[in-house]
């Protein structure tokens, strides 16, 4: 009897999940016969353009960039800056990037840190998602900082 029942029951599931897989089947769209309208260049829709990527640079590298005119910007907190940063950056804590974000220039190369990098990837995604193109981030953060 409990291997009838189990039986009944297996076949009601595997009988539901025939069912539903049909139901996605019929659910597609079915594509027209008709042909194609072109439509004039000027109502089609521009190709996206590719989104800005991020590019991990080294100390060594930032520090050239920034001789060039790149932005260093340090994410971490203000407690952790006054224990040492790199010289000429400017602190944006991460908490604080996002209301911000003017502060952020989109004409200069931003070379982001923080202690490690996590945070560092973190403002460099934000900037990225809002128009940002020339995003670096610096492998290692300030713990790799060249200590001359």
């Amino acid at each position: 009897m409990k291997k009838t029942i189990g039986m009944l029951i297996c076949s009601a599931f595997l009988f539901a999940a025939c069912n539903e897989a049909n139901a996605e089947k019929k659910a597609a769209p079915v594509e027209s016969a008709k042909p194609a309208v072109e439509q004039p260049a000027a109502q089609q829709a521009a190709p996206e353009a590719p989104k800005a990527q991020i590019t991990n640079i080294d100390w060594a590298k930032a520090l050239e960039m920034q001789k060039a005119g790149g932005v260093l910007i340090d994410v971490r907190t203000p407690g952790e800056v006054a224990d040492g940063t790199a010289p000429g950056s400017i602190n944006i804590p991460l908490q604080e990037a996002e209301q911000r974000l003017a502060e952020f220039p989109k004409d200069k190369d931003l070379l982001i840190f923080c202690r490690s990098g996590k945070r560092s990837m973190a403002v460099s995604n934000i900037l990225i998602q809002n128009g940002y193109e020339r995003v670096f981030n610096v492998v290692g953060g300030f713990m790799a900082f060249p200590k001359n």
